[in-house]
């Protein structure tokens, strides 16, 4: 049985528009844009804006109308996460990771070495990171990179007495047509943070070391909606870097009495699947097992980091296609929604997100998330099946969950060659040094 979700004011900005509507299209996309241009932190007035009636979705080219429809859209199809009752690692905030960790540099190569900290525990935060990274950008550094590391391993647990207190961030764009340029969706990355990624037991009982454990972990699902956020068309289920990915068109989208999406958080590796129960992967020997019994995160806060959390206009992305069926709901939050689902829904604000300027590593394998491909372009078009997920972890078109381990192979790699040049190097010298004793000694003969 579903647990029963607490009502709460949706916090939006008041702002109003001297544009007026113009006849054509063209005249209501540059008001628009001209709008979404000067977005601005809003404050917490509640004024949540609904129609009079639930009338037919619009599926024009069009953004949501104002930037309070758009943030109202936002936060209020927010999904709902469960966790797993035996989960041990928690979502937590980033500035909550940042005041815990230190920056530093790392050799590349077969025994990765810490070359200097560049900043240490208390130091690190948004500002010091983006500092960080023009230093970085500056240096001839070939073989090494920057990680956040944190430092005391009883922080990985995370923030599980503040769980809902822990926001979901978000990051808008708008998806286009490569060929015509035209609008064809609107996406809504619904990002969670967690401290750690815990270790997988092989076949779900057998002790495997360190196997995929790691600091800081990135995960999130995608709302994809009609161009005017007034319909949602379907959710995409993120998972171990897309290799477990899902698509759910709308009417295959669990949703919560209140009609927000649910998704279910998988035990130590947080990937977010649909369903709760076993989902079977590789060979069946690194099953994830989700489950709607734990702890559920409703979040009371929605963080908007788009552009940094600066606002401004909605970025552009190429679509890539999706596996959905053309099925719709009306999302809550817009002109179409009649307010016949009431419930919780979060608070809406935009986050000063000057970390997302970092670009180094969180962790020791996780890359900064404005890098990763679903951040910067639309989302995955590829959906996996039962059967691959069991038995084609390796089939071509999508992230494998075996680059980290690649990564570590192509480094070693790396460093082998540069200790051959070393040696190389040295035996040059070595050689040089008994040519000019040879030479000198047969100077000295000829004398």
């Amino acid at each position: 049985m579903r647990p029963a979700v607490r009502p709460v004011q949706v916090t939006v900005r008041l702002q109003s528009s001297s544009t007026k509507h113009e006849q054509s299209k063209a005249a209501e996309d540059e008001a628009t844009n001209e709008e979404l241009n000067n977005l601005k932190v809003p404050d917490t007035t509640p004024n949540f804006r609904r129609s009079s009636s639930n009338e037919q979705a619009s599926t024009s080219g069009r953004l949501p109308q104002t930037v309070q429809d758009l943030q109202n859209v936002i936060a209020s199809n927010c999904p709902v996460f469960y966790l797993h009752p035996e989960e041990r690692y928690f979502p937590c905030t980033v500035q909550w990771f940042l005041e815990r960790c230190e920056l530093q540099l790392i050799r590349k190569g077969w025994r990765r070495r810490v070359l200097r900290v560049i900043e240490r525990v208390g130091e690190v935060d948004g500002e010091s990171l983006k500092r960080a990274q023009a230093w970085f950008g500056a240096q001839p550094f070939k073989r090494s990179f920057m990680m956040l590391r944190l430092v005391d391993p009883a922080h990985r647990a995370g923030q599980p007495d503040r769980l809902n207190q822990v926001p979901i961030y978000a990051h808008a764009k708008q998806v286009v047509d490569p060929r015509t340029g035209c609008r064809t969706a609107l996406e809504i990355n619904y990002m969670k943070f967690l401290a750690f990624n815990g270790s997988y037991k092989l076949f779900g009982w057998i002790p495997a070391g360190n196997l995929g454990a790691h600091d800081a972990d990135w995960e999130h699902v995608t709302l994809r909606l009609t161009p005017d956020g007034r319909c949602v068309l379907g959710v995409y289920y993120s998972a171990h870097r897309h290799q477990d990915g899902v698509w759910r068109s709308a009417r295959e989208v669990p949703r919560s009495e209140a009609g927000r999406p649910l998704a279910h958080i998988a035990v130590n590796g947080h990937g977010s699947y649909p369903i709760a129960g076993t989902i079977p992967r590789i060979f069946f020997a690194a099953n994830d097992q989700t489950s709607n019994q734990g702890a559920v995160w409703d979040t009371e806060r929605c963080m908007i980091v788009t552009n940094n959390g600066r606002g401004g206009a909605l970025p552009k992305v190429e679509d890539r296609g999706s596996d959905l069926d053309g099925t719709s709901y009306a999302a809550l939050g817009s002109s179409a929604d009649s307010g016949t689902l009431q419930g919780q829904r979060p608070a809406a604000a935009y986050e000063s997100a000057e970390w997302l300027d970092y670009g180094g590593r969180w962790g020791t394998t996780v890359e900064a998330p404005a890098k990763q491909d679903w951040f910067a372009r639309a989302e995955n078009p590829v959906s996996r099946t039962w059967l691959q997920q069991v038995l084609f972890p390796l089939a071509p078109g999508i992230e494998s969950i075996y680059e980290p381990a690649m990564e570590e192979v192509e480094e070693a790699l790396e460093g082998a060659h540069e200790k051959m040049e070393h040696v190389q190097s040295e035996l040059r010298q070595e050689a040089d040094y008994l040519q000019r004793k040879v030479e000198g000694w047969v100077k000295g003969g000829r004398k």
